[in-house]
């Protein structure tokens, strides 16, 4: 998502650059090089290594975006020739990210906020009384969209993400399938991802750090993708999902209601049921249901995928969103 801003707002003109810290001794060659991520495609922003983040390592600016609660109590102490400063703020950080009275310092801060769903504005509201600007996650409609794949009629294929995070919920969504499979051997598990090249879960396919272009078709010749996770800040694996018209079960995780929303939830824009099913935050049980649910009702699985994918097809584009967070920053 930086990386895209980066590049979609440099297209407009604007000197981006992204600053990574990094202390491997090849950092100068690689800057010199103006060497850039191989798995973006072409970037148009530049990409600067830095050693540190003191002010002498960090260019002057009009502009500092910080992307994490580290970097925004950073930028609080970098003076005012390194830019005007923002806070990009893509999940309640006090949760996963850091110790929950460091993060509360960084969202104290008098920078502008900008968060990537609903649910955190709403976090940021309440517990900061900050108003933030919300600047959605949307769908790569180049990358995500229905693969034609030839499917066996007699399966039905669930896909999750694993990872190595116990609050993504990887070991809860196996076991939910694993229950499922139990009474249908029809079921198969279908994991991937960009961390492990061998799984340790029990699972039928399993395919490890896909090229990007090569996950519509693995979405597409899935049934349902199952999202476990406790807490989302957005939860885009879910949407792309969604995209490739593939049917979505997720727990309500913050993030999801801006797609996938519970009844019992304060508020969303996707509807249970609908969109998608959704279970209660970390009820085992109520996820194993829906995820029965679905697997059990065909006509179901195509009502809620074709659903998903026709919202899918309504959110804004990245490049609308870009337009968004340009009027954003100029605004300050």
């Amino acid at each position: 998502m930086i990386l895209t801003y980066a590049d979609l707002l440099a297209k407009k003109g604007y000197k981006v650059t992204v600053l990574v810290q990094s202390k491997n001794w090849t950092r100068p060659f690689f800057n010199f090089l103006k060497i850039k991520p191989r798995w973006f495609g072409s970037l148009c922003a530049d990409v600067w290594r830095v050693q540190n983040w003191s002010a002498s390592f960090v260019p002057d600016a009009d502009i500092l975006v910080a992307d994490t609660w580290k970097l925004a109590l950073i930028a609080a102490d970098l003076p005012d020739e390194k830019g005007k400063k923002f806070h990009f703020v893509q999940h309640d950080e006090r949760l996963y990210h850091g110790s929950a009275l460091e993060v509360a310092k960084a969202y104290q801060l008098p920078f502008k906020k900008i968060v990537v769903s609903s649910w955190l504005r709403e976090i940021l509201k309440n517990d900061f009384d900050f108003e933030p600007e919300l600047l959605i996650n949307t769908v790569d409609r180049n990358l995500f969209y229905p693969v034609p794949v030839k499917k066996n009629e007699s399966e039905i294929k669930i896909l999750l993400l694993e990872h190595d995070y116990d609050w993504k919920g990887t070991k809860e969504g196996v076991d939910a399938v694993k229950k499922i499979k139990e009474k249908n051997p029809n079921v198969k598990l279908v994991l991937f991802s960009a961390r492990k090249s061998k799984t340790d879960f029990p699972c039928d396919e399993y395919y490890y750090n896909l090229p990007q272009k090569k996950l519509a078709w693995l979405y597409s010749s899935c049934d349902i993708f199952l999202c476990p996770s406790w807490d989302e800040g957005f939860g885009l694996p879910s949407l792309e999902a969604m995209a490739c018209g593939c049917a979505i079960v997720t727990y309500d995780n913050g993030g999801s209601r801006d797609f996938a929303f519970d009844p019992h939830a304060p508020r969303g824009v996707g509807v249970d049921g609908q969109t998608a099913l959704v279970a209660r935050r970390r009820d085992t049980e109520d996820l194993y249901q829906k995820l029965e649910i679905l697997a059990a009702d065909k006509n179901l699985r195509e009502k809620i995928a074709q659903n998903g994918y026709d919202f899918a097809l309504k959110m804004p584009t990245w490049e609308e969103q870009a337009k968004k967070l340009e009027k954003i920053l100029l605004g300050l």
